[in-house]
């Protein structure tokens, strides 16, 4: 049985009448992880139209084909009062605490901090500022569109960037609501390409699947394999692997490394994996260390800290060359994105310019346009005061 949305056109403010099916299905949505079928929720009392009219009002999400995602918050009090709307009545209007009946994951948490991984405040409703008393929703924590997803699929398991989200890699890019979730399945299976998923189609070996809360997910290891493998350029892989071995998602590289050889992809990878190094900070860092290290350059040294007179730590330096005394930093905009910080980059270079260490701070656009000038910079220092001052003779 389908759901079409192409029978009227959206509303202007959001679902708020009280449906009779509404609190039971929303108790079963959130019982299985803030998802229900279709089936379910016409079994609970809700009407086509009743549904067409939620998820045309941004009130209850239709990811995929046969399944609704439903917020797992209330608002504290609807446009005609507490306790109506989409989320179903009898809701208390102080903000409730998440207890829901099944352990949350990474993926789970609701973008802007109202939500954290395995508990919080329930989201309220938020203004949008647009039109007086017409509210804008929560978004559809991640886990409740893969279960949606999986409906109807007993041997998908949840794969690739869906799958490093879910389980907390550091390195993946902000979650776009248009994503498709990827699954994985045996290739004997369709490879009909439905709404909202991406299939991919390939067999597991042994202990790469891992349950998650009841979510099958490809282990770390399978899943950073399968990172690297679709990663873009070795810069963007080499940052996936760093951010993964920093934050442990993965203890070391060999199991990812035997998870990935002999497929599809594999030989140009080859050469990356050495070159990954969890000390690394950031994916503009690791592409900092990588354009040196093909220059000749490689820092012997990451996150090297320095200490001054009293052995009192001053700094700890992205990449270092502690004999030459040369410190290379990579500059984020959060690195002084307020006042604060700005003042304490200031003290810290003036503190190690007292120690007679040469600073230079390179940002990504240095390392996107100019290069060459990084390069040159990095070899000035390197070849010490004489061959600089032989250089200025020449130049001279």
């Amino acid at each position: 049985m389908t759901f079409s949305l192409s029978a009227s056109s959206p509303p202007t403010r959001p679902a708020v009448r009280r449906y009779p099916g509404l609190d039971p299905a929303v108790a079963l949505a959130r019982r299985q992880g803030g998802m229900i079928t279709f089936r379910q929720a016409m079994a609970a009392g809700l009407t086509r139209g009743q549904l067409r009219q939620l998820v045309q009002s941004d009130q209850w999400s239709h990811p995929v084909r046969g399944a609704f995602v439903v917020p797992v918050g209330p608002p504290p009090g609807g446009v005609d009062g507490p306790g109506d709307g989409p989320w179903g009545s009898g809701w208390a209007p102080e903000p409730a605490r998440f207890t829901g009946g099944f352990p949350a994951v990474a993926g789970d948490g609701w973008r802007g901090g109202h939500l954290a991984a395995g508990g919080g405040p329930l989201p309220p409703l938020l203004p949008t500022g647009a039109c007086p008393g017409v509210f804008a929703p929560p978004p559809f924590p991640l886990s409740a569109r893969v279960r949606a997803a999986l409906v109807g699929r007993p041997h998908a398991v949840v794969c690739g960037i869906t799958a490093a989200r879910l389980l907390g890699f550091p390195g993946a890019e902000p979650e776009n609501p248009a994503e498709p979730v990827h699954l994985l399945l045996p290739p004997r299976l369709t490879r009909a390409q439905p709404r909202g998923i991406r299939l991919h189609f390939t067999e597991l070996g042994p202990g790469e699947r891992v349950d998650l809360a009841g979510i099958p997910v490809t282990s770390p290891a399978r899943t950073l394999a399968d990172l690297v493998l679709a990663a873009p350029s070795r810069e963007a892989a080499v940052a996936e692997m760093d951010a993964a071995l920093r934050s442990g998602v993965v203890p070391n590289l060999r199991a990812a490394r035997e998870a990935a050889s002999g497929r599809r992809g594999f030989r140009p990878t080859q050469a990356w994996w050495p070159l990954a190094d969890g000390r690394a900070e950031s994916a503009l860092e690791t592409r900092l260390r990588l354009l040196l290290v093909d220059a000749g350059f490689a820092p012997p040294e990451l996150q090297w800290p320095v200490e001054d007179g009293s052995g009192q730590s001053i700094a700890k330096l992205d990449l270092a060359w502690p004999e030459h005394r040369l410190d290379v930093e990579a500059d984020t905009y959060t690195t002084v994105s307020s006042a604060e910080a700005f003042h304490l980059e200031r003290l810290r270079g003036n503190l190690l310019a007292a120690l007679r260490w040469t600073v230079l701070r390179f940002s990504a656009l240095d390392v996107a346009w100019y290069p060459e000038r990084i390069v040159a910079a990095v070899d000035r220092v390197l070849a010490g005061p004489a061959a600089r001052e032989a250089e200025e003779l020449q130049a001279s």
